[in-house]
């Protein structure tokens, strides 16, 4: 039978330039400038440690399981080398029985999270982070067990199906034979309903090949009916050798239910229409990085749960199995998706690699019933909307439908893509990323938009995919508008994206962005470094925002009341207005003891309006029945500066640009033909700066855009794509002209 070893302690681990250090996996070495905004390691490490292995192991299989380790990796084995991935977001497996001695051997990993635009993500809005970051385990099997590396997790994938009124369950089984074992096995499969343990069906067959198939069926099936009724069985396989004896067995729960779409009513759970109130979601903590625990993950559960969500969209890569589970558990549907984010390398090697993504994502999470569709990019045509961006796509597309047909296939595009792009056509599920009202726009352009891309492809689910507001709770107005990182303005911008879903039946659903803060390395906004704040809860997890309880008011069952604005203590003036978040029917204002006003509950939000205050400090009740809830705030003559975000002024990032540079000179250079040889700005930086000639003009001319925090000399975007991003430094065109001239003197 299958024997299972953690091996997660005890590691040396080493990285230039600093003392080798006893850690303990899960571990990532950018938990801290991942996050604080000083300038994150991208390189290389390792990790070592030894095993003690036994002279009968060596007469079994011994294989070494990687949770994940990112970006990339490296196996060693006593010096040898056995294996390397490159898909730093799954689980690997390997054999490495011929490259073990009996007695102490030494396990190197080489991780790396170094720049590598071979390696997906190339470019994106969160933090690359290092480390092995996921368990590792030693696997011993007998000579007959199923098969450990790329048939799934477990060498078995189920394929529940509902037909009518009963549950239809088929199985591919793959057997691996080891050294030299030949004849009849028999797979076996029970399935046992989880409440009462009773064996519902079962089935058998007999094979001398790696592979068999079972199939079953189960009479009055009870469905997986998401979060109100997230019913699994457990299947249990086992695997007989041609004595009879049990050499292998695996558990995997699964669920029986249906996904429709209907343009008339949306997405369909089990024939009726299922609005998707969903969350986007990182895998990153708090002062953790990516290396997070069974209590990390049952933290952000509890709270996506207490929320009323019934959705989550697995950003922006495959997430740790064990969240699928408890996904699976909850009745939570789950986007999962590859890391294809934000620009296309366009490069041979860059396209094997997204392809290996969507192999293994599809191959190790396809068990789960939690999981309706698969993500094949995000936002692509940001930087690479081209022929080139719309084939991958077209084949990863084909790639997730030929490997796993029982799901959709989705993808998500940025505000530019056209409502009618071609790339659309490749996909079951459209989804688009808008921030109407933050980053471009006003609030109200939202509703518009969704018109115009339901008209344009009246078929197809249509998913909000993102929306969402940077918002630092520290921060507040009485007149809140965009890019004041308020918590009032996430509160309205919120509001609008809810109910623009809400009152269209023809939308599938949406994802707010983001249901946590997220390490980004490079970020500097918002009162904040190193993080995106665009989170309903903060990246440590303590502070719930008030938007938090937006959704909880929109989504949830559970009866609550909640003040709005508690970290708004000191407000100017003798009057305020009050803000109860609730999902009562009616509400009772009390301030100072005295009540004040009584409303009935017409939306998630009741404003009190000029509520009377007294100088220095004010209780206020909002109460309903046996629900109340309580604040405590300040009159005070001055508004507080604490609660203003400080914007850089045009003086802050006024840069000399010609010191050391005549600019009369460059105004007056001669226009000459462009050497088809050279390089120019349609280059992208990554080409650019791996020319050492080439990276020297660039950095001459454009330093304070190379010594920016958010630069990045290894990303796949032209020039002039990043010019189009750093407009605020009002870089002179003469100085462009200049640079471009020179640096199409160095030939590529």
């Amino acid at each position: 039978m299958r024997d299972i070893y953690k091996i997660n302690d005890n590691w040396i681990f080493r990285r230039d330039g600093k003392a080798p250090e006893k850690v303990t996996i899960p571990h990532c070495y950018n938990a801290v400038d991942g996050q604080d905004g000083s300038k994150i390691y991208r390189g290389s490490v390792t990790y070592e440690r030894n095993i003690e292995i036994k002279s009968e192991d060596l007469k079994r299989t011994v294989f070494l399981e990687v949770g994940a380790a990112s970006l990339s990796s490296k196996v060693f084995i006593n010096d040898r080398f056995c294996h390397e991935l490159r898909c730093g977001f799954s689980l690997f497996r390997v054999d490495i029985t011929k490259f073990l001695t009996p007695g102490s051997n030494t396990i190197r990993i080489e991780v790396s999270n170094a720049v590598d635009n071979t390696i997906y993500p190339a470019m994106a809005d969160f933090s690359f982070y290092g480390g092995i970051y996921r368990d590792v385990n030693v696997i011993i099997d007998d000579c007959l067990h199923f098969e450990e590396v790329d048939k799934g997790l477990d060498g078995i994938y189920v394929y529940p199906r509902v037909a009518g009124v009963d549950g239809e369950l088929s199985a591919d089984v793959f057997v691996k034979r080891e050294n030299g074992y030949a004849g009849d096995v028999t797979c076996e499969l029970e399935v046992i309903d989880r409440t009462n343990r009773e064996v519902v069906a079962s089935a058998a067959a007999v094979t001398a090949d790696s592979y068999a198939k079972l199939a079953t069926r189960i009479s009055k099936v009870t469905l997986w009916d998401g979060v109100k009724g997230p019913f699994l069985y457990d299947v249990v396989f086992k695997l007989y050798d041609n004595s009879g004896n049990l050499c292998d067995s695996r558990t995997i729960a699964t669920g029986f239910r249906t996904i429709e779409y209907s343009p008339e009513k949306g997405l369909l759970l089990n024939g009726r229409s299922y609005k998707l109130h969903g969350v986007a979601k990182h895998q990153d903590f708090g002062g953790l990085g990516n290396a997070i625990t069974e209590k990390e993950l049952q933290t952000d559960l509890k709270l996506i749960l207490e929320m009323g969500a019934n959705s989550v969209r697995c950003s922006h890569y495959q997430h740790c199995d064990r969240w699928y589970e408890l996904c699976d558990e909850a009745g939570l549907l789950v986007w999962a998706e590859i890391p294809v984010i934000s620009s296309v390398p366009q490069k041979a090697e860059a396209d094997e690699n997204a392809m290996k993504h969507m192999e293994l994502l599809v191959d190790q999470v396809r068990n789960h019933p939690s999981v309706y569709c698969y993500g094949v990019q995000n936002e692509v045509c940001m930087v690479s909307k081209n022929e080139y961006t719309f084939d991958l796509v077209g084949r990863l597309s084909k790639k997730a439908a030929e490997l796993d047909n029982t799901r959709l296939v989705a993808q998500a595009n940025e505000y530019t893509t056209e409502d009618d792009s071609p790339i659309h056509k490749f996909t079951d599920i459209l989804g688009y990323n808008l921030y109407y009202g933050w980053y471009y726009g006003k609030i109200e352009d939202l509703q518009p938009r969704l018109d115009s891309v339901h008209k344009a492809n009246p078929d197809k689910p249509l998913i909000l995919t993102e929306y969402g507001v940077d918002t630092n709770p520290r921060f507040h107005s009485n007149e809140p508008k965009a890019s004041d990182y308020s918590e009032e303005y996430q509160l309205l911008f919120s509001e609008n994206a809810i109910n623009a879903v809400e009152s269209r039946d023809f939308m599938a659903g949406a994802y707010v962005w983001n249901m946590f803060d997220f390490g980004s390395a490079g970020r500097d906004e918002g009162g904040e470094k190193g993080k995106n704040q665009k989170g309903l809860v903060t990246i440590d997890r303590q502070i719930k925002k008030d938007a938090y309880y937006l959704y909880k008011a929109h989504w949830s069952q559970e009866g609550f009341i909640y003040i709005a604005g508690r970290r708004y203590v000191n407000r100017p003036g003798d009057r305020t207005d009050i803000t109860v978040i609730s999902n009562v029917k009616e509400l009772t204002l009390k301030v100072n003891g005295e009540v004040m006003e009584n409303k009935p509950v017409t939306s998630a939000m009741t404003v009190f309006e000029n509520v009377t205050i007294k100088p220095g400090e004010n209780e206020i009740i909002a109460y309903s029945d046996e629900l109340s809830d309580r604040i405590l705030i300040n009159s005070v003559k001055e508004p507080d500066p604490s609660y203003i975000c400080e914007k850089k002024t045009q003086s802050d990032i006024a840069i000399n640009w010609f010191e050391s540079l005549d600019p009369e000179t460059m105004e007056k250079a001669a226009e000459t033909e462009s050497d088809p040889d050279g390089f120019t700005f349609d280059d992208t930086i990554c080409d650019i700066f791996a020319n050492s000639e080439a990276k020297a003009v660039f950095i001459k001319y454009l330093r304070p855009v190379t010594e920016g925090s958010r630069f990045d000399e290894g990303s796949p975007i032209t020039v002039n794509t990043l010019l189009g991003f750093v407009k605020a430094l009002n870089i002179p065109e003469a100085l462009l002209a200049a640079c471009e001239r020179e640096l199409n003197k160095v030939k590529k």
